[in-house]
């Protein structure tokens, strides 16, 4: 048992940037100041001295290093390029071909690898950890950089014997396990294409993202451990084999293929493909390819119709997970990364990337509340994390047992906590400053799945505030676009990135004119990326994100952001969570309803509805009083931590089947039931009265 320190001192009530500057807007209190020596220990402080000495570029603060990062976007990604030693075989003839995002090419002429420059540490660390294995059961493996980097050899030169070309499509049906990891890097290093998705996921989820590829190889598990049950996937991966004609070969991490329904493909285990010794790292031929060659594909949720395959490229990727995890979590060589995260989420993708920083990475398996609610938190301190993502979603959950981590572990290296996934709120952010060591940093982060990485998050050179963002990041072009498209201040806009950046969409899959892509990201505002999220940029640089734009409730004309109510509530002591949604037809057209998780003990009646209309009315305004209040089993999240409000609206307005509602609930069925069987009763009542 570690004691908790009994005062916290970075907290500044008043909530200023400093003593008598007064904010001319509602903003989260101060959570933690950088010292002198954070600001000279800083990574961002590294680059600006390197620009000095190599390009002769002068910065003083941040806000100067990110007016000339957007300016000049070739310049400064160049810069970023010989900062961190990106190896080609063959060189740029430019850094950026094009002037807008869609247009825009990236370093053409170079060739490269992205998963070479993730195991190029190998050499000089061959001894020390590269992944740290956790699984539910409470067992660990930790894997050296060689046996990563021979593991990866012998997988990519088994896949190069099945006949795996560049640009074929890989993919894996995998947990957060080692084999995933090698699985992505091999197939990446040999120039196909990796995409992955968590065996949660049930056939016709993995089906609709797998079958738009039409992939030539499959790993995959039969079964998982979550919760402490193991759950059989044999027929459910059987059904995916079925409905994929493309596949040839399919790997099973078992020592099993008994069952397997693989009559139009081979089928081997894992052991198999690395029974034959790996080559010597030298022996080995990374695939170099153009800088943009497609290196994976992730996918949207697939609430509001078929998940969108986005295509991201060697080199944005690579650049981008750099670049975000150096300067903006503060990530190096000596640091130890923890993301809780799932194959199906960008996050497992760029906290791999960080081995590219030369850090070591912890992955676990399994569920984060098992066998206690400690889980995630044992896993750091026994890892030694120094940096741990999580989602708000989660924070919330320790908030309502009361769990504080640093009264039962020691977590003397962790840096940093990232917090992802959704909009981490100002309850959030000012319980977890007092529930983790005095050192420790709360950074939230914003960026997407689209984008490979984040717009807005952490800068060490810049104070953090509760439920805000400290600054856009290098290289993003952010602004907050009013509805006449103008750039805004202080007030909750469009969020649009303005200038090209590499981790943008190469395309589409099956969008060969990249028209959809166009259509759903670059045509409100020509040239320019509409993200679909809410954004308000202070006059300082800080941010704060509202939640999605399509989630934005439009009452009686008036434009409320959903996050507003939620952060005026939680935190209350009365409302633990809360969902808020306004459709526009079925039963509830036109109002705006709010479902409520209550604190213990609490009856939601006459008399507390009145009470927290009488909260939202004082805090908000009453245009943002709730037409009904009800009480939910719980609130509908995606896996990932994110509220899940279109959908939701979408399910009370019918328009959208159950069965797609349920989907992006397989993590929580209950609650699914629950909201399913809610809309069916009110539509039911429609129906009635029509």
């Amino acid at each position: 048992m570690v004691d908790q320190p009994p005062h916290r001192d970075r907290i500044d009530p008043a909530g200023t940037v400093a003593a008598g500057s007064p904010i001319s807007a509602p903003r989260g209190r101060i959570l933690w100041r950088p010292s002198p020596e954070d600001m000279e220990r800083s990574n961002i402080t590294a680059l600006m001295r390197w620009l000095t000495d190599k390009r002769s570029l002068s910065f003083s603060n941040y806000a100067e290093l990110w007016e000339w990062s957007i300016r000049d976007p070739a310049q400064f990604w160049g810069a970023l390029w010989g900062y961190f030693g990106i190896e080609a075989s063959a060189p740029y003839e430019a850094v950026l071909h094009g002037d807008t995002i869609r247009d825009a090419r990236w370093f053409p002429g170079a060739r490269l690898n992205f998963a070479q420059h993730l195991l190029r540490h190998e050499a000089r660390r061959a001894d020390q950890t590269a992944l740290i294995c956790h699984a539910e059961d409470g067992s660990r493996s930790d894997w050296s950089w060689s046996k990563l980097g021979s593991t990866v050899r012998q997988v990519a030169t088994g896949l190069r014997a099945m006949g795996i070309q560049p640009g074929d499509r890989v993919v894996g049906y995998v947990p957060n396990i080692a084999e995933a990891a090698v699985a992505m890097l091999a197939a990446t290093a040999i120039g196909a294409v990796w995409s992955s998705c968590s065996p949660e996921f049930g056939a016709a989820a993995a089906i609709d993202r797998f079958g738009q590829i039409e992939p030539k190889a499959l790993l995959a598990v039969s079964q998982y451990r979550y919760a402490g049950k193991d759950h059989d996937r044999l027929a459910t991966l059987n059904e995916i084999i079925g409905a994929l004609p493309s596949l040839e070969h399919v790997i099973v991490i078992s020592d099993n293929t008994d069952r397997l329904a693989s009559e139009h493909c081979d089928a081997s285990t894992w052991t198999s493909l690395t029974a034959t010794p790996a080559p010597a790292s030298e022996a080995f031929r990374f695939e170099a390819v153009p800088a943009d060659h497609p290196l994976w594909i992730v996918y949207t949720s697939g609430t509001s119709g078929p998940p969108k395959a986005i295509v991201h490229s060697h080199i944005g990727a690579l650049l981008g997970a750099m670049k975000d995890l150096s300067f903006h979590i503060e990530v190096s060589d000596q640091s130890v990364l923890f993301f809780y995260s799932t194959t199906s989420w960008i996050v497992w993708n760029l906290m791999l990337g960080g081995l590219s920083l030369g850090a070591p990475v912890v992955i676990y398996d399994g569920s984060p509340f098992h066998p206690g609610i400690d889980r995630l938190w044992a896993i750091a301190e026994q890892s030694g994390a120094t940096v741990f993502g999580t989602s708000p979603g989660f924070i919330s959950r320790m908030m309502d047992k009361d769990y504080v981590p640093v009264a039962h572990h020691a977590l003397t290296r962790l840096e940093v906590v990232v917090l992802a996934g959704a909009v981490a709120e100002e309850a959030v952010c000012s319980w977890l400053v007092t529930a983790l060591p005095s050192s420790t940093r709360i950074v939230s982060q914003a960026g997407s799945t689209e984008i490979c990485g984040g717009y807005a998050g952490g800068v060490r050179l810049l104070p953090t505030r509760a439920g805000e963002l400290s600054a856009r990041m290098l290289g993003m072009n952010v602004e907050a676009f009013d509805a006449s498209m103008k750039p805004v201040r202080e007030h909750p806009a469009e969020l649009v990135i303005c200038s090209p950046f590499p981790n943008a969409p190469l395309y589409l899959w099956n969008d060969p004119n990249g028209v959809r892509l166009a259509e759903t990201y670059l045509s409100e505002v020509p040239g320019k990326w509409r993200q679909g999220d809410i954004i308000t940029i202070f006059e300082d640089g800080g941010c704060r994100v509202s939640g999605r734009s399509d989630a934005t409730i439009k009452r009686h004309g008036v434009r409320i952001g959903s996050n507003e109510i939620y952060r005026a509530l939680v935190g209350e002591s009365l409302v633990t969570d809360a969902i808020a949604v306004c459709p526009s037809a079925g039963h509830f057209r036109a109002q705006l309803l709010l479902f409520v998780r209550l604190a213990g003990g609490r009856t939601l009646d006459d008399e507390l509805r009145n009470h927290i209309a009488d909260l939202v009315a004082h805090k908000l305004s009453p245009r943002h009083v709730p037409d009904l209040i009800l009480e939910a089993l719980a609130v509908p999240y995606t896996a990932t931590g994110k509220r899940l409000e279109v959908p939701l609206r979408q399910l009370l307005e019918a328009h959208i089947e159950t069965g797609q509602f349920a989907s992006a609930l397989q993590h929580d069925p209950d609650t699914a039931a629950w909201y399913i069987a809610f809309a069916r009763e009110h539509s039911s009542k429609q129906e009635e009265r029509a």
